[in-house]
């Protein structure tokens, strides 16, 4: 018989409290056996949901949107993603990686995942903006992140020269890596990631201010960093400060002297912040000039300076 305990005394419990305990007992029973019964629901779940969602959700279908120079068979191949295999783990980010490597011309690469099957790869063309020489001589073409497009034994009309740097790195569909500027103290002066900073920022800087034909960016002097325009103009900036608002300035007097003459040579001096100062030369009086044309230039057969003159033209910025 139940009976239950109270103060040392014991008494038999009634039916109705019999028929309570009995049903709590069976609810903490049934709850026991719920818990049981829904882990292993889960595990099976855990094991058979991958097997379905990898036998459900295959890739059977390619989208190619954008005009590049290559095929869609060749975009397809390059991603590494094949079809029939899993939709749900194709890897996105590393295949858009794989296609602007091994498609070197091809930019800004996106690819998602449509349901129940498709892959939709969106993607730009890229084209040669600038060059730079290598140890063996030969040019490694550019696009405008300095990515290595391909290597030419020449400089094609209307690409820009780099000078004044170094590559340790240029692999087809890479950006270009530089060595570290060291002083003869071996002190590290300027690491490679700053030499590629810098380049990407003046090329960044002539694109927003609509710069054309430029012939060379030279930054081989980091306080003398210097353009040439048209093989007639070299464009001063001095150090790396405030580069877009100097070639924003230099534009301008581009511009105004081109009004003028579009045979005029002569230095644009932007060094002074806010400041450009004009003077026109002959190109053979134009040190950066003489040796960008192949020529040389001696330092102790060099005409004197020259004081400032009337032809001198002073523009200064409206910021």
């Amino acid at each position: 018989m139940d009976r239950e305990t109270n103060q040392g005394q014991s008494r038999q419990l009634t039916p109705e409290e019999r028929e309570i305990r009995r049903r709590k007992l069976k609810r903490k029973r049934n709850f026991r056996i719920a818990i049981v019964v829904i882990g292993f629901l889960l595990i099976i779940s855990m094991i058979v949901s991958p097997i379905i969602i990898f036998a459900a959700f295959r890739v059977k279908t390619f989208s190619i949107e954008g005009k590049v120079p290559y095929t869609n068979e060749e975009i397809i191949a390059a991603s590494g993603i094949q079809q029939g295999k899993s939709l749900v783990f194709a890897d996105t980010e590393e295949a858009s990686a794989n296609i602007e490597k091994v498609l070197p011309y091809t930019d800004n690469v996106v690819i998602t995942k449509k349901l129940p099957s498709g892959i939709i790869i969106r993607l730009e063309s890229t084209e040669k903006a600038f060059a730079t020489e290598l140890s063996n001589g030969t040019f490694a073409m550019l696009d405008k992140n300095l990515k290595v497009l391909e290597y030419a034994p020449e400089i094609p009309e209307g690409i820009t020269l780099i000078k004044g740097a170094i590559p340790i790195k240029s692999e087809i569909g890479e950006c270009l890596a530089f060595v570290n500027e060291v002083t003869k103290d071996d002190e590290e002066t300027e690491t490679g990631d700053r030499t590629f900073s810098l380049i990407l920022e003046i090329t960044k800087a002539i694109a927003e201010n609509g710069m054309k034909d430029i012939d060379l960016i030279d930054i081989s002097t980091r306080s003398n960093i210097h353009l040439i325009y048209q093989k007639r103009i070299v464009l001063n900036l001095g150090d790396s400060s405030e580069i877009s608002s100097k070639l924003s300035l230099g534009q301008r007097v581009i511009a105004e002297e081109d009004t003028i003459s579009l045979t005029q040579s002569g230095t644009v001096n932007l060094t002074v912040a806010k400041k450009a100062y004009f003077n026109p030369s002959d190109p053979d009086d134009i040190k950066e000039l003489v040796i960008f044309n192949g020529g040389e230039w001696e330092e102790d057969e060099k005409k004197p300076e020259k004081e400032p003159s009337d032809d001198e033209t002073t523009t200064e910025s409206d910021e």
